[in-house]
């Protein structure tokens, strides 16, 4: 397998084809390495305030997902989901998200865990892009606070579309 350095400056991107990505469904499968504790794995988000992230913070994989809300606030919306342990131990870690609706399976190595998101929608509405190994810097709070993912991938799928093999024809880029 294609395994993707990440140096903790660069993230990969992938640009959607017209612009947004309005998914019901998505499956998104990733295998990391690293010997950090923290770093942006994967992040997308929407003008419509949606978002979906998978990081490292103290060592732990801690997915977040806002599929929106009908109340004042995205905070209605915001679920996020805690799994693992000593995942800076320098070994390979499989992850998988499958999601329908607002119901979510997420796997790290062998452990999975169920949830169901908060808020009433059931579509993830994303804008141009989703990218992994950190946040394109866009001058939003949530971008410079968190740290760019430092470490390896390999094996990189999004909703059927092969990531790695992108990145072998394409420049990782600069995050800011």
């Amino acid at each position: 397998a294609d395994v993707i350095n990440f140096d903790g400056h660069v993230v990969l991107p992938y640009r959607f084809r017209n612009k947004k990505m309005k998914t019901l469904k998505d499956v998104i499968a990733l295998k990391f390495k690293t010997s950090e504790s923290e770093g942006v794995i994967l992040h997308g988000e929407g003008q419509q305030g949606d978002y979906i992230t998978l990081e490292l913070k103290k060592a732990k994989l801690v997915f977040s997902l806002n599929l929106g809300s009908n109340q004042l606030g995205p905070i209605y919306g915001h679920t996020s989901v805690m799994t693992g342990s000593l995942l800076d131990d320098h070994h390979w870690h499989s992850v998988v998200i499958e999601r329908q609706g607002r119901s979510i399976n997420l796997t790290l190595d062998r452990g999975m865990q169920h949830f169901r998101t908060n808020g009433e929608f059931d579509y993830l509405d994303l804008d141009y892009e989703i990218t992994f190994g950190g946040i394109p810097f866009s001058g939003k709070p949530s971008s410079s606070s968190r740290k760019n993912f430092k470490g390896c991938m390999e094996s990189i799928n999004y909703n059927g579309i092969n990531i790695t093999d992108l990145a072998r024809r394409k420049k990782l880029e600069p995050s800011n």
